[in-house]
């Protein structure tokens, strides 16, 4: 019988993308955890800076749980922190030339899960995928 149980789809999807990127985190050496491939994906390959609270907005972490991951890979060089020169108390966040490699190789691990995934689908279900997908996060972000 076919579940019907479509939130427990969702988790296994999650659970299945989380054991993707651990596993190729792992077999290529990345220093990072899994968990903390957001931070990469957030911010710009280009060197851009951004402000920690912008982060910490974006990706949904305490400051204090952001602060500990930041400075972790500050001492492995694959973040620089700078603070701002009008206000002492913001500080900009960017990527070093080493993490844009780390960030690049996260990008070609997501297409190869999305080809997984979304295996035997056509370009027109896949957008679709996408959309509704799209569609699904902007609808609960109105819940909070």
């Amino acid at each position: 019988m076919k579940s019907k149980f479509t939130i427990g789809k969702i988790n296994k999807i999650n659970e299945a993308s989380t054991k993707f990127f651990k596993k190729k985190i792992k077999e290529e050496h990345l220093p990072i955890l899994e968990n903390h491939a957001t931070l990469f994906n957030i911010l710009s390959e280009d060197g851009s800076k951004m402000l920690f609270n912008e982060i910490s907005n974006i990706w949904k972490v305490s400051k204090s749980s952001l602060s500990d991951i930041i400075n972790k890979y500050e001492s492995q060089g694959l973040i620089k922190k700078c603070v701002c020169a009008e206000d002492k108390r913001s500080v900009y966040i960017s990527l070093t030339s080493d993490a844009v490699y780390i960030k690049k190789r996260l990008q070609v691990m997501e297409k190869e899960f999305l080809d997984l995934l979304l295996y035997d689908f056509d370009d027109g279900q896949r957008k679709s995928f996408e959309d509704n997908i799209d569609k699904a996060l902007k609808n609960i972000t109105k819940m909070y």
